[in-house]
């Protein structure tokens, strides 16, 4: 006996031959010329988002610590070293970019933005596009790359109207490198660390391994709290080649050591071995490689996450949907491929469970998305996995080809890699100075590190009827700028807090509108007094004080924000102080 056979509805076998068709015309084109495509589809969609979200010239928002790695890059091109708190592979990339933009990151923003877009950005996409093809072949690669680059812009239709702002002015110029933050490029590392984990699980050269190795630990350097990701490789070699492990470790080597090198001479000491309080940020998502594990995670609670989900589901159209994603994307990988499942699963939670229950990581004021960013291709490769879970759904992952890679070849790729990222950070930092009373070069101010230039050249005048201040104007061609002016009773006496075995010789009456933390060998940690005062902001090079009779210290700071808005806005560098002493 037999049954008869299923006939598919004529339009629906029709639709299906046309998807074939398609599918097999679309393998037939190189792999350039489709993802040459893609690339020119993000630029495309980049610059219509530059050109129409608000932005004041190149400025756009930046929420995070990009002074902190802009002005310790400036610091460290010209010899000087400030504290060490946050990373360092990011400030010595920037590093050659301040030495012709100059102390402010203002001018230093179309050359920083310019690499994000045109570098960055791409290599990006092919290391997405990489990882996809090897889960689960060329097919799914150009799926996965398509999403990479429609999902950002998905979000703006996907919030809630109340949300909209946020997630086009505060949130798309972060993840999309509109800016100097550190999140994207560490991203980008991960993204290049991913790709060459995989090609050492398909062909065991000890070059992929070496090289997965040192793009995972350059994204830690550049920030420490992305070391939460090395669960992932270490589980994937671990399951699937291990012995790739012992090359993974040698690459994570050098970029670590830059970073402790850093953090030694920053610190005067390694945060994990010593019991002296570590200095703490208010900026998110700055960790440290040395610290142990519940040394940085004693602002992460349960809580936190509970309320983020809440939050997701109040600003945007569905939580559940994200929630359906995930865990479908975690699901069908793992059924379609193990290895695929396992590496995208961890990387994804890792991120979340850190970064989703940190207190200061919040959907409400879009700190949230930022702090995720590093899981961000994950999310990709687990939504572009979802359509694997329809029945007969099967992952066609290309034939492995071992790339021979001859010895010259692979000696001069590694030797470039160290000295570009290992050899000239290390030299930058064991040949800087660092900074010390009594003229300090650097001091922070509302919880960023701010260089201190005497390109703006602060004069003060006594006049009949005040203080007059005067400077020269910097105008940077890329964005409009103003100015704010500082100003501090002087008390004369000595303005150091010691922290560390006694008084240091070095720590005398300096600059009186400093509070500066010292130790025997570490930077001077300088932050503007409690008693300073802002007096106001102009455009103008001069500004009319009539103050009390007495000392007054003077400063003036040259500030932008992305709404050129005078009343916000952090300082991008300082003047040296001017005191002047009314009868």
């Amino acid at each position: 006996m037999s049954s008869p056979a299923v006939v598919l509805p004529t339009r629906l076998r029709r639709a299906a031959g046309w998807i074939s068709v398609a599918r097999d015309r679309l393998l037939a084109v190189h792999p350039l010329y489709v993802l040459g495509t893609l690339i020119a589809v993000q630029w495309a969609a980049l610059a219509a988002l530059a050109l129409t979200v608000r932005h004041n010239g190149w400025v756009y928002y930046m929420g995070g610590d990009q002074l902190w790695h802009y002005s310790g890059a400036d610091l460290l091109a010209h010899g000087h070293l400030a504290p060490t708190l946050v990373g360092v592979g990011w400030s010595t990339i920037l590093s050659p970019i301040s030495w012709f933009a100059g102390p402010d990151l203002v001018s230093a923003l179309p050359a920083i933005i310019l690499f994000n877009a045109l570098v960055l950005a791409p290599l990006a996409l092919l290391c997405l596009y990489g990882i996809a093809e090897r889960i689960g072949g060329r097919l799914f690669g150009y799926w996965a790359g398509l999403l990479w680059v429609v999902v950002p812009y998905v979000g703006i239709w996907y919030a809630l109207p109340g949300y909209h702002q946020k997630w086009t002015e505060l949130t798309l110029p972060q993840i999309l490198g509109l800016g100097a933050m550190s999140d994207f490029p560490s991203m980008v590392a991960l993204l290049v660390g991913a790709y060459l984990c995989l090609r050492a699980v398909d062909e065991g050269h000890w070059l992929w391994s070496a090289g997965a190795g040192f793009a995972v630990g350059y994204a830690v350097a550049i920030k420490p709290s992305n070391t939460v990701v090395l669960l992932a490789p270490a589980l994937l070699l671990l399951a699937f080649r291990w012995r790739s492990l012992a090359g993974f470790a040698g690459g994570l080597v050098p970029p670590l050591f830059v970073l402790g090198l850093w953090k030694e001479r920053g610190f005067g000491h390694l945060p994990a071995f010593s019991r002296a309080a570590p200095e703490r940020r208010v900026a998110a998502g700055v960790g440290d490689v040395f610290k142990p594990l519940h040394k940085y995670t004693h602002d992460n609670s349960w809580v936190q996450l509970h309320n983020n989900l809440i939050q997701l589901r109040e600003q945007l159209w569905s939580d559940r949907v994200l929630e359906f994603l995930v865990v479908a994307g975690i699901a069908a990988l793992v059924i379609r491929s193990r290895r695929g499942g396992i590496f995208v699963g961890v990387w994804f939670l890792s991120f979340l469970l850190l970064k989703g229950t940190y207190l200061n990581s919040r959907v409400e004021d879009a700190t949230f998305w930022r702090l995720l960013l590093p899981a961000f291709p994950a999310f990709v490769l687990l939504v572009a996995a979802v359509p694997l879970l329809l029945p007969g759904t099967r992952l066609r992952p290309s034939t492995p080809r071992p790339g021979r890679v001859s010895r010259r070849v692979a000696i001069g790729g590694a030797t470039a890699a160290c000295a570009l990222l290992v050899v000239f950070p290390a030299t930058l930092i064991a040949a800087a100075s660092p900074v010390h009373q009594p003229t300090i070069s650097a001091l922070q101010v509302n919880a960023t590190l701010v260089p201190v230039s005497a390109k703006l050249d602060l004069r003060a005048t006594r006049e009949t009827n005040g203080v007059l201040l005067s400077w020269n104007l910097e105008r940077p061609s890329s964005s409009s700028v103003f100015y704010r002016m500082y100003r501090t009773p002087t008390s004369g006496s000595s303005n150091c807090v010691v922290i560390g075995h006694g008084l240091p010789d070095k720590c005398g009456p300096g600059e009186n509108d400093l509070v500066c933390r010292v130790g025997s060998s570490a930077p001077d940690n300088c932050l503007l007094s409690g008693n300073t005062q802002s007096l106001g902001t102009t455009r103008q090079g001069a500004w009319l004080d009539r103050p009390e009779s007495g000392t007054w210290v003077y400063r003036v700071g040259l500030s932008a924000n992305w709404l050129n808005d005078p009343q916000f806005g952090d300082v991008y560098v300082f003047s040296r102080p001017v005191t002047v002493s009314i009868p």
